[in-house]
């Protein structure tokens, strides 16, 4: 597979705190965000609470300033909502739906109530979600409850993997016999109406089939853009190629963006994502996929094969 190597990720996601609400200092944080800004990235994602960091306002003001597109995800915490008033409107807000899922139900009414909270206070949030492992049928209720409530953007974005976690198994993470389940599931009750929802799904092989029932379009897709078109920024300042891809490339408090992604470290993940998973040979559609996400299959997929989580076999 062939991919030209940018000299600096487009899109990077950026974790401002950690589980332990660890975080950097503003200084810090300032530090990281005019790199990227001076770096030319184009679009950062500002996830794991962020809005409980201090320096929120201030670091979001530097990458506005510096010609990046500023998305901002938010659990639904009160605490968060009360600096909400605050943000620049420019900012692209997100509301995670994991806190309005129990096991495989969805709490509409919460979430509607998050939603409304939002509105009130001049915001038009989108929906973001990370399904776990039998959870994939909650798709269809979260695209039924935008329907209802004139949420526009839903978004399932790469599963996240936690550089300091030793839970590489993937246990938590759907796999195969979840696609398996769920295509089933689609072929039997199909997808709810989405009229004018846009539709955005990070995996290529669940994508495939939310496509044909729920319409949307992809762009080109060149196979696994970890360490190239993208990036992801831990709590600690550590930069990696994704956030399905636990391995440190470098640290932002220490060096630039642009040194980091021409470091060794960073041409070893394109290497390896350049070599064809065993268990891709002879794949009439690897053409279409080069293997999927490399970085689930290198730290969670236990048979070796080194393909994407949700594909099941050769074709």
């Amino acid at each position: 597979m062939a991919v030209d190597l940018l000299d600096a990720p487009l899109r990077v996601s950026w974790d401002l705190l950690s589980a332990t609400d660890a975080c950097l200092t503003s200084t810090q944080l300032l530090k990281i965000a005019t790199d990227l800004t001076e770096s030319g990235v184009f679009f950062v994602t500002l996830d794991n609470r962020p809005l409980n960091h201090p320096a929120i306002l201030q670091v979001v003001q530097v990458l506005l300033d510096g010609g990046c597109q500023v998305s901002l995800v938010t659990d639904g915490d009160t605490q968060q909502f009360s600096r909400l008033d605050e943000l620049p409107r420019e900012v692209n807000l997100f509301l995670d739906g994991a806190g309005s899922v129990a096991g495989n139900r969805l709490d509409r009414l919460k979430l509607s109530a998050q939603i409304q909270q939002l509105r009130s206070l001049r915001f038009a949030p989108s929906l973001l979600w990370l399904p776990r492992s039998g959870q994939l049928p909650l798709i269809l209720d979260f695209i039924e409850f935008c329907e209802q409530n004139g949420v526009t953007r839903f978004k399932l974005p790469n599963q996240k993997i936690d550089v300091s976690s030793e839970a590489f198994a993937g246990r938590f993470l759907p796999d195969c016999g979840d696609l398996k389940q769920f295509s089933a599931l689609l072929t039997q009750s199909g997808c709810p109406q989405k009229n004018a929802l846009q539709l955005e799904v990070h995996d290529l092989f669940l994508w495939e089939l939310l496509q044909p029932l729920c319409g949307g379009e992809r762009i080109e897709y060149g196979g696994c853009q970890a360490a190239n078109s993208l990036g992801h920024i831990n709590a600690q300042g550590q930069l990696l190629p994704c956030s399905s891809w636990p391995q440190p490339l470098g640290n932002m408090l220490s060096d630039n963006l642009l040194d980091l992604w021409q470091t060794r470290a960073r041409l070893d993940v394109r290497q390896q994502i350049d070599f064809v998973p065993v268990g891709c040979d002879d794949c009439r559609d690897y053409s279409i996929c080069f293997g999927g996400c490399r970085g689930l299959a290198t730290f969670c997929r236990n048979d070796g094969l080194g393909r994407d989580l949700l594909c099941a076999d050769r074709r």
